[in-house]
Parts: structure tokens; C-alpha cells; sequence
């Protein structure tokens, strides 16, 4: 079997057995996430310094600070976004509940520019670690020393068998 597939196949399996769908499970994802931020920022000024010749200033305000912003976000709203949604019934409904549930994708594939390579990687993967999908990283081969950290350093943080990050597609 072809490895990518074998990958997708993986991850399709972890989404069916229902574990990316608890609140805890999504929390601590994005807890994982918000702590890769926080440990590693001067790795990460250092490598969008390499990479695009960002200052430590710009590298904070443009890319680290917003993807440190969303996780924080996201914390703070999770449960009240995974909350149904009453709606209003009509005289055909008036018997009947009527609200719209949230329910996630499954296997969400992001793939990253190079021109805010963390920026534009994070701030989605936050979106669908919050709605509580797994997910494909295809980083951009222009940014490497981003992509290289992103590769090595964020799956320490998070589970695996929600998270693959695809070199190759």
C-alpha cells in the first residue's frame, strides 16, 4: 500500500473512532499548540529570520502573536461553539426540535504559502483542531527552516494520530 495512503487511511480511522470529537481532546490539542508557541518563539523568529529576513519585531506581530491570539480564541469559545444551535420552528415545526448541530469535516488538508509560512499554517490548524478534525500540514518548500521546525518540533506537542505533516503530496 502507498504510504500517503496508508497515512490518509489512519487518520480517516482515528476520526471514525470518534476520538478528535471531545471537548477535552480538542483542548488539549490546542493547549499542545499554544505551548509549541510559547517554548520554541525565539526558534521561530530565528527561522522566519532565515527564511523571509523578518525582524524578531515583525515575525511577533505578523505571524507568532496571531497564531498565539486564535489559540487563545479558541480556549476561550470552544464549548459554546460545539453547542447546538436552537433555530426558530415554523407552524410545520412547532412539535418538533429544530437547531443546527456543528459537526466536524474529518480530514482536513491545509496547505501553507510561503510568505507567512507559520502565520498561514497555525491560524487554520487551529480552526480545524477546534471543530475537531484531523488534519494534513503541506508546508511550503520556499520556507524551509519554517517548514523544518513546524516538522520536527510541533508533533511533539500534539497527538500524532490526528496530525500528519506531508512533505510530498
Amino acid at each position: 500500500m502507498d504510504p500517503l495512503e496508508d497515512t490518509l487511511r489512519r487518520l480517516r480511522e482515528a476520526f471514525h473512532a470518534g476520538r478528535t470529537r471531545p471537548a477535552e481532546f480538542r483542548a488539549a490539542q490546542l493547549r499542545g499548540l499554544g505551548c509549541f508557541l510559547q517554548e520554541n518563539k525565539q526558534l521561530l523568529h530565528d527561522a522566519l529570520a532565515q527564511d523571509l529576513h523578518k525582524s524578531a519585531f515583525e515575525s511577533e506581530v505578523s505571524e507568532v502573536a496571531i497564531s498565539q491570539g486564535e489559540v487563545t480564541l479558541a480556549l476561550r469559545n470552544l464549548r459554546a461553539w460545539m453547542k447546538d444551535e436552537h433555530v426558530p420552528k415554523n407552524l410545520a415545526t412547532q412539535l418538533d426540535s429544530a437547531f443546527i448541530r456543528k459537526e466536524p469535516f474529518g480530514l482536513v488538508l491545509i496547505i501553507a504559502p510561503w510568505n507567512y509560512p507559520l502565520n498561514l499554517t497555525l491560524v487554520p490548524l487551529v480552526g480545524a483542531l477546534a471543530a475537531g478534525n484531523c488534519v494534513v500540514l503541506k508546508p511550503s518548500e520556499i520556507s524551509k527552516n519554517v517548514e523544518k521546525i513546524l516538522a520536527e518540533v510541533l508533533p511533539r506537542y500534539l497527538d500524532q494520530g490526528a496530525l500528519v505533516w506531508a512533505r510530498l503530496l
